[in-house]
């Protein structure tokens, strides 16, 4: 792979990371927003919070995967990089 490709896909990567964050801070704000509603009754208040307790879980959980999916990848990168080390060394 050329510097090129190397350099477009590190861009790519950092786009995506981005992106990710974005989306990630809007779906906390939306939670806040659905619970902060001064329009709610109690007992829409009270559903209104534990579907967004609900949702926070499903998104923690869905963001450790994400997290763990990106950690075996840079992991397997720099194993790659000890080896090539390890040959040229």
């Amino acid at each position: 792979m050329s510097d090129i490709e190397h350099t477009y896909r590190d861009i790519v990567n950092l786009i995506k990371d981005v992106e990710h964050i974005d989306s990630t801070e809007k779906f906390l704000q939306v939670c806040v927003e659905r619970i902060s509603n001064k329009n709610l009754k109690t007992n829409e208040k009270l559903e209104t919070i534990a579907s967004s307790i609900n949702m926070i879980k499903e998104f923690i959980i869905a963001e450790s995967r994400y997290s763990r999916i990106h950690m075996n990848e840079i992991n397997k990168l720099l194993s790659k990089v000890k080896i090539t080390q390890d040959i040229n060394g």
